[in-house]
């Protein structure tokens, strides 16, 4: 028996040195909801390995796509009581808890998404991060590029008069219902599930989304016109609760923005790659490209959107357009 004392002695040590060295490392959940091999999940993959790379295996993204924790809101809510998750969120569901936020992807304030980046890195947005952060949410990543938005109808739609009376789906957010009224049409909030039969039977007429989604639902079966308004250059913000936040090192904190912003750049990319082969396959498929009267829908958003917002400063919109303009 004394003969194995020695060896079990070796094994327990070896055992809690594993131990400590797996707990040392720090693990955070990245949630999101689209699926493997989209755009965003190879972004996520890009930045997990940076982030184990510049942290030397100190910080450990474990990576959870397809909602696979829970819808966006849930997910938040997890995150905002202190569980270890970064999540992508959304201006306009953050707008709820500081409403300027939903300007951020209101229609057509900019259509270049290098001058919405920078607004994103503003004073002024700073100032709405320090707001977010007491109702602890912070955000990580302000300007994930998500895509540019179009309209995919039965119809063709090239000026706002040609949305009177059409349906389009919007998902389940004021930002976009009201940019669908503003643009002269009937939001229809619909969870994106049912949009293909929603289309094979009428009960809508169209619907508004980036060229991959519209490809990648096989939506342009049943809709066979793609109407290049876009109203949306939409960016996405990573998110995590502020008490979580806090336990993390500033060096963890750097290493983590550091490598976020990498993956920013990465990430858009990938996305103007994905837009560009999606809109071809939509033209091989047979899907009519429509050009539109951009400033006829700009103007028609201009006089409508912020009346859609009273919780809004006064002039909002207006406002940040003018600063957009500047950088």
């Amino acid at each position: 028996m004394r003969l194995l004392k020695k060896p079990l002695l070796t094994l327990s040590l070896g055992l809690l040195s594993f131990s400590i060295n797996t707990l040392a490392a720090t693990e955070i959940m990245i949630a999101y909801g689209n699926q493997p091999g989209e755009p965003i999940d190879k972004a996520m993959h890009f930045w997990a390995d940076k982030v184990k790379e510049k942290s030397n295996g100190d910080i450990i993204f474990k990576l959870f796509p397809s909602s696979q924790l829970g819808g966006q809101t849930e997910v938040l809510e997890q995150a905002r009581f202190g569980a270890n998750i970064i999540t992508i969120s959304d201006y306009g569901e953050l707008m709820d808890i500081v409403p300027d936020l939903g300007v951020v992807n209101a229609p057509y304030l900019s259509q270049s998404f290098e001058k919405k980046s920078k607004l994103l890195h503003s004073d002024w947005f700073k100032g709405l991060s320090e707001q977010l952060d007491k109702q602890n949410i912070h955000i990580v990543i302000p300007d994930v590029i998500y895509g540019t938005r179009h309209l995919l109808t039965k119809k063709p739609v090239t000026k706002p008069e040609d949305l009177k009376g059409v349906k389009v789906r919007v998902q389940h957010s004021r930002v976009y219902l009201q940019t669908i009224k503003a643009m002269g049409g009937v939001p229809t909030p619909m969870s994106l599930a049912d949009v293909y039969p929603g289309l094979s039977e009428g009960i809508i007429d169209g619907l508004e989304n980036p060229t991959v989604v519209l490809y990648g639902g096989k939506f342009y079966e049943v809709a066979k016109n793609l109407n290049l308004t876009a109203h949306t250059t939409n960016m996405s913000p990573f998110v995590t609760g502020m008490a979580f936040w806090n336990t993390l090192t500033p060096e963890q904190q750097k290493i983590i923005t550091d490598t976020g912003n990498e993956m920013v750049a990465y990430g858009a990319s990938l996305i103007f790659d994905a837009e560009k082969d999606a809109l071809e396959k939509l033209k091989k498929a047979g899907v009519q490209v429509n050009e539109v009267d951009i400033k006829a829908f700009q103007n028609s958003v201009r006089e409508l959107i912020q009346s859609g917002f009273p919780e809004w400063s006064p002039n909002l919109y207006k406002n940040i357009q003018a600063q957009l303009e500047q950088y």
